[in-house]
C-alpha cells in the first residue's frame, strides 16, 4: 500500500496521481483519501523517480505495518527489523493524538537495548517534517528512515518515506531563472507539470508534442523538456521568445535532459489561422495558460467582473476557433481559464468564466472531459490571489 501526501490543492493532486498511474499501466485502487493524502492498493511496483515528475505530491510512503492501536516501541521497532547499528529517523503524524517526543525517547532507548543507536527529529504537533527537513537528514536513504503514523478509521499505519519532492529543483527552474517578470504572472513549474501530466494521452506508448502557443516564460516548454517530450511554443511577443529561450538554455545547463528534446520557440500569434508549419501534420497536445487578464489590485465588484469577462474571452474564442484546423481528432488541450475574486454582499468568491462559453467552445468542434468526479470548476490559486485558475480539459471532436 502506498500513501501520497498531497500539495494544497487536494482535487488537482488526485486527478494528476490518477492520470500518472494510469498512462503508466498501473492498475490501483483508492483505498482512502485524507486532505492530506491519498493511500493506493496497488499490485504494481511504482516507477523509480516517479516523484519527479508529479507536481503535485509532496511524498510518497509505503506501509511498513498495521495495527488495531497504537503499538508499543516494541512492536514499532519489530516491523522495522532488522535495526541498523547506527540510524536516524523521523517522526510524524496524521488524524491522531500523539506524543511524538516521548515516542521518540522511548524508540530511542528500546533501541539501545537491543545495540543500535537511534537518533530521531521529531515534526510539530499533528504534522509530517518538511520536505526540506527530510532532504537534510537523508531520511529517504536506508538506514535512515522518515516514519509517519496515520489514523485512519480503527487502524494506525505506519509508513515510511520511498521519496520526497525535490525542493532544490524547484527552486533552481523558478525563481533561480534567468528570465523573470511578476508584472505578465508567472506559471509555477508544479502547476506546469500537473498540466502536462494531465493533458496526455492516457496511453504512455502514444508519442505527442506539447504546445504551448502563449508560451510567456516557458514554463511548461521547460517541464516537457524534463520530462523527455517534444515541445513546441509560441508567443506574439518578441521579448516572450527570448525570454522561453534564455530559460531554456538555463535549464540545460542546470539539468541532465535529452537534447533531441529540445523545445522550438517561435512568434505567432495564437488567435491568427495562420499556426508555423512546424506544427502541421504533427500530433499535438495543447498545453497552455493564455493571458489571464489585466492584473488585479482588489476583489471586483459583479459589474466590473462582466467587463472582465468580455476582455479575455475573445482570445480563447478565436484560439479554439482557429487551431482545431491543425489538431488530429481526439488531440487534447489543457487550457487554464480565469477566476477573479469578485466581492458580492461582503463575501469575496472565485467566480470562473460564465458556463455559457464553455458551451460555446463545444459548438466549435471539441468535447469537455472531467478531471475531478465532482460537477465543479477545478480552480487553482494561489495564497491571497486575486485571479485563480480554472483547469480545463478538452478533446478535439
Amino acid at each position: 500500500m502506498y500513501t501520497f501526501f498531497l500539495g494544497t490543492n487536494f482535487d488537482l493532486s488526485s486527478a494528476e496521481i490518477s492520470a500518472v498511474l494510469t498512462r503508466h499501466g498501473i492498475s490501483f485502487e483508492i483505498i482512502s483519501s485524507h486532505k492530506q493524502y491519498i493511500r493506493i492498493q496497488t499490485q504494481n511496483t511504482l516507477p523509480v523517480n516517479l516523484i519527479k515528475n508529479l507536481g503535485g505530491t509532496i511524498r510518497i510512503s509505503q506501509d511498513v505495518a498495521t495495527w488495531n492501536a497504537m503499538p508499543g516501541t516494541e512492536e514499532i521497532l519489530a516491523a522495522l527489523k532488522p535495526l541498523p547499528p547506527k540510524w536516524q529517523i523521523g517522526l510524524g503524524y496524521i488524524g491522531m493524538s500523539l506524543n511524538i517526543r516521548k515516542l521518540g525517547i522511548e524508540l530511542k532507548k528500546a533501541a539501545r537495548t537491543e545495540s543500535s543507536k537511534l537518533a530521531f527529529v521529531e515534526a510539530k504537533a499533528g504534522s509530517v517534517l518538511n520536505a526540506a527537513q527530510v532532504i537534510f537528514n537523508k531520511l529517504t536513504s536506508l538506514p535512515n528512515s522518515e516514519l509517519i503514523f496515520i489514523q485512519n478509521t480503527d487502524q494506525v499505519i505506519l509508513t515510511r518515506t520511498i521519496a520526497i519532492q525535490d525542493i532544490a529543483s524547484y527552486e533552481l527552474r523558478d525563481t533561480l531563472r534567468p528570465a523573470r517578470d511578476a508584472r505578465i504572472g508567472l506559471l509555477p513549474p508544479k502547476l506546469a507539470q500537473i498540466m502536462i501530466n494531465l493533458a496526455l494521452p492516457q496511453d504512455a506508448k502514444k508519442t505527442t508534442t506539447i504546445y504551448d502557443p502563449f508560451c510567456g516564460m516557458g514554463t511548461v516548454l521547460q517541464e516537457a523538456y524534463l520530462m523527455g517530450i517534444s515541445a513546441i511554443g509560441t508567443d506574439i511577443s518578441s521579448d516572450m521568445v527570448a525570454a522561453s529561450t534564455k530559460n531554456i538554455t538555463h535549464l540545460e545547463k542546470n539539468f541532465s535532459v535529452n537534447a533531441s528534446h529540445k523545445p522550438e520557440v517561435f512568434l505567432n500569434d495564437a488567435t491568427n489561422p495562420n499556426f508555423p508549419e512546424e506544427l502541421r501534420n504533427k500530433d499535438i497536445t495543447v498545453v497552455t495558460e493564455p493571458f489571464l487578464g489585466t492584473p488585479l489590485t482588489r476583489a471586483l465588484s459583479p459589474i466590473e467582473a462582466a467587463q472582465f469577462y468580455e476582455s479575455v474571452i475573445p482570445l480563447y474564442r478565436h484560439f479554439f476557433q482557429n487551431i482545431h484546423s491543425i489538431l488530429q481528432a481526439n488531440a487534447r488541450l489543457l487550457v487554464l481559464f480565469p477566476a477573479p475574486r469578485i466581492r458580492e454582499n461582503g463575501k469575496d468568491t472565485f467566480t470562473p468564466l460564465p458556463r455559457t462559453f464553455l458551451d460555446e467552445i463545444i459548438t466549435f468542434g471539441y468535447r469537455k472531459l472531467k478531471l475531478i468526479l465532482e460537477e465543479k470548476p477545478l480552480l487553482y490559486a494561489r495564497p491571497n490571489a486575486l485571479i485563480a485558475r480554472e483547469i480545463t480539459l478538452w478533446e478535439r471532436v
